[in-house]
């Protein structure tokens, strides 16, 4: 009698303290990135997403029986650390949370017999490791530890069913809410990393971009988008010429072709021009083609007789087919790692102090001196940001340079 107790107290607790480990995995939406918003903004999201995630374990415990799915659970959890941990926290933050207590809810263990004392001291176990690998690695290796724990959650969910000789189910047979719930994860799963490989500026998913320069060097680079822009694009050039700095415009084509002055206005100043596109559109860059690339170097060759070695995608949304035709060309994607969301901020002193804060060795700074090509665009709030911005940075031992300065690659291109 005694032998059979120990044996079934000893699945027991192994049970309760894997439930208790998979709960404290939705606590991963905590370790996610900062926000670019404001603190309250993020408490917000961060409570928001723990709800969901909570509730998606939930239902996908309560719903989903079979263990032959728990490798879809473990992959989907997997898959929301990854997001977490290359994602800025946000809205995005939301349905990544959703995965994440969905992955965990199927791959979880039989949950109609465990110790509530037992998965309590679980929670706490796994909360406490993913804490202590934060504080002895980052944000990234906490993120790593729940992913780790969502694996072994899923084994040990495997390992006791086919103990119990349970190969195929769990407690039930997978009804149309399991089922549902099964393909909403892996939908939200595969939709989640298309957007975020397609939109986020670090990731190189679907292809090369550059995001910053040496790590190790004093220097970033301060770049502009979306013009030319009249009047503006040449104060912030003025702006640039007075604290002794020279900055990379990336210009839309269309306003390329209607003010090529302002264009060459800028390569005479020693500023470097690149590349983003003629419309500044949302769509265009889904056509695998992508002929904005090559009207946009039409209208620089008009303008300057020369064409830029540089592009930087609008909005920073990329396709595996949009990179192969900037390399086909020559040319480099680059994005940035380093953000204010000027384009839609008002106080200027404020975008100078998140670029500051945020800004490091090698960081790429993205500004606007327009909007979406949109020739005259009021664009004063960088015209306050920008000198702050450079005294910011100088304070803090950074100079900025030119991107091709910054990158050791040539800015303009042999031949067009």
């Amino acid at each position: 009698m005694q032998g059979p107790s120990r044996t079934s107290f000893s699945s027991l607790t192994v049970r309760s303290l894997t439930v208790g480990h998979g709960i404290a995995v939705l606590g991963a939406v905590l370790f996610a990135s900062e926000s670019d918003g404001g603190t309250t903004g993020a408490v917000v999201v961060t409570i928001a997403a723990v709800a969901i995630a909570v509730f998606a374990a939930r239902a996908g415990a309560l719903s989903v029986h079979r263990v032959a799915l728990v490798p879809v659970g473990v992959l989907a959890t997997v898959v929301a650390c990854v997001l977490l941990a290359v994602t800025l926290r946000g809205v995005i933050t939301l349905p990544i949370a959703a995965v994440l207590g969905l992955g965990i809810g199927i791959a979880m263990p039989d949950v109609d017999a465990t110790d509530r004392r037992t998965v309590v001291l679980g929670v706490v176990a796994g909360m406490v490791e993913m804490t202590v690998c934060g504080l002895l690695g980052g944000r990234v290796a906490a993120l790593w530890c729940a992913a780790l724990i969502g694996v072994a959650v899923g084994v040990v969910s495997m390992v006791g069913a086919a103990r119990q000789h349970q190969p195929v189910t769990r407690g039930g047979r997978l009804g149309s809410v399991g089922v549902a719930l099964v393909a909403v994860t892996a939908v939200l799963a595969v939709g989640l990393v298309a957007w975020v490989g397609a939109n986020d500026p670090t990731v190189q998913w679907f292809g090369r971009v550059i995001n910053h320069g040496d790590r190790s060097q004093p220097k970033v680079a301060l770049t502009f988008d979306d013009g030319p822009d009249d009047p503006f694009t040449m104060s912030v050039a003025a702006i640039l010429d007075g604290r002794g700095v020279k900055g990379t415009f990336f210009e839309v084509g269309k306003a390329v072709e209607v003010r090529p002055d302002i264009t060459r206005a800028l390569m005479d100043d020693g500023q470097l021009v690149a590349n983003h596109s003629y419309h500044h559109d949302y769509w265009r860059w889904l056509d695998p083609r992508y002929p904005e690339l090559d009207r946009t170097q039409q209208a620089f060759r008009g303008a300057l007789g020369t064409c830029p070695a540089f592009f930087r995608p609008p909005h920073g949304q990329r396709t595996p087919f949009m990179l192969a035709q900037v390399r086909r060309r020559g040319m480099h994607a680059v994005t940035w790692d380093t953000s204010a969301q000027d384009w839609s901020e008002h106080d200027g002193r404020l975008v100078a102090q998140r670029i500051v804060e945020r800004a490091r060795p090698g960081s790429i700074i993205l500004l606007h001196d327009g909007l979406d090509g949109n020739v005259g665009a009021d664009r004063s709030v960088l015209l306050t940001a920008l000198p702050l911005i450079i005294d910011g940075l100088r304070a803090k031992g950074l100079e900025p340079v030119r991107l091709d300065d910054l990158l050791g690659l040539p800015g303009y291109l042999d031949r067009c």
